[in-house]
Order: structure tokens, then sequence, then C-alpha cells
């Protein structure tokens, strides 16, 4: 990952010396936003030996909010790139049939970059755009839920792991307004996806007492953000 990142700087400072004497417009934006992220449940099966025939079981987290910071760098004609961090704190909710649920506080941070395409060129007043990219989200869980997960009164799971990383996927489109040369809002809309957070829980166990968590597929949530950022351009503003 560490040589990933600087390849990309590398990039960066090359496209950067390229773009010197250019009279067309190139942007950098820096600037906050809140978001409104809608997850998605997953449904599962566990059968025997924990059960003597199947139960269904639910994993989810709950909608909340989140909170970020987007840089967009080297926004020209029709293309952009950007680097996005997201903060939310949440609790994941593994619910099983006769057991007690497993509350899972703590707090999920993804950072992506994002590729920018927007359908008019870079420096209008109203700017739409579409955007999709890779990253990499963390699932973390606090030391008070696991100390409570592993307590056998109540759910009686030992050596949770405190932090899952997993590669996310996200895309979405959204639309800019410049209110005045350094200074504008957008409002952004993403569906991201994720490889499902183990937290280090067996899917399959021979032990009937083991609590297992066999679930497949995808994490998905939906996520509606509103920010502003301060842009700075090469040439001017249009």
């Amino acid at each position: 990952m560490r040589k990933e990142f600087v390849l990309a700087f590398i990039g960066f400072l090359t496209c950067a010396a390229s773009l010197r004497g250019q009279d067309e417009i190139t942007g950098y934006e820096v600037g906050p936003y809140v978001a409104w992220q809608d997850w998605k449940a997953k449904t599962f099966e566990i059968g025997t030996p924990q059960f003597a025939r199947r139960v269904n079981a639910d994993f989810r987290y709950r909608d909340h909010v989140a909170y970020g910071i987007r840089a967009n760098f080297l926004s020209r004609g029709h293309n952009g790139g950007e680097l996005s961090y997201t903060y939310q704190q949440n609790t994941a909710t593994i619910t099983v049939p006769s057991l007690a649920p497993l509350a899972l506080k703590g707090n999920v941070q993804q950072v992506f970059y994002n590729q920018i395409f927007y359908p008019v060129r870079y420096g209008r007043a109203i700017l739409p755009f579409f955007t999709g990219g890779l990253g990499i989200a963390f699932y973390q869980i606090n030391d008070e839920a696991r100390l409570r997960a592993a307590d056998p009164t109540v759910n009686g799971i030992s050596n949770l792991r405190s932090t899952v990383r997993e590669f996310v996927f996200n895309y979405g489109a959204g639309v800019k307004a410049n209110i005045v040369e350094h200074f504008g809002i957008r409002a952004d809309f993403r569906h991201i996806i994720s490889a499902m957070p183990n937290y280090g829980l067996r899917q399959t166990s021979s032990n009937p007492a083991e609590f297992v968590f066999p679930v497949g597929g995808k994490l998905q949530n939906y996520e509606y953000s509103f920010g502003v950022y301060f842009r700075a351009v090469s040439t001017g503003f249009k």
C-alpha cells in the first residue's frame, strides 16, 4: 500500500508540472462535508451444530450521520482526481434467534481515491459530475464492546478483532456550485460497496457452543452528502 501511495504522489507532481504555463483552468479544492449513510442489512442462516435446524440471522449497521473532508486536485477540462476521508461513529449489531444481540459499538472510517468526470468543462459556475473510485474501510470496535461481547453472561465471545480493514468501491454523481471565485457548495450521492467485515469470527465451527458468523456477499450503503469547498485555480474564474 505504501508503494501505491508513493507512485500516486509522483504522478500528481508530474501532472502538476506539465500544467505550468497552460491557459486552461486547473482547479484545486478542499473542504468538509456532512453525510447521511443508509446501510443495507445482511441476512444469513446458521445451521448445525449450533442449532438443530437452520435459523435466520441478521447483521446491520445503523443509518447514521458521517463527517468527512475531500481534496480535489488537478480538475481540468472534463477530468479530475479526488481524495476523501469519512468518519462515522456507529454500532454493528448481529441478531441471532434465542441469543442476546451482539452489539459492536465503534466507528467506521473510509478512505477513497476517486476519478471525476465533468460533462461540461471545469470552471463553469454550475458543475455536474460523475465519479467512481477505490479505497479502504476501517471497521473498528471499541474496548468496551469487546469486553461486553467476551462476558460469559452476555455473549461469551472472546478474541474479537478491534479493527478490520476491507477494500471498498464507490460510484455516484453530484453537482458543484461556485458561489464566488474561491468558495462553493456541493451535493453528492455515493453507492459504497465493501467486503463483509467478520471481526475475527469464524464462518463455521464443529463446536456447538461457538458463535459463528456465516455471512457472505457484500456490505452496502448509500451516502447522501452536502459540503462546502475552498477553491484555488491556476488561471482565474469563469
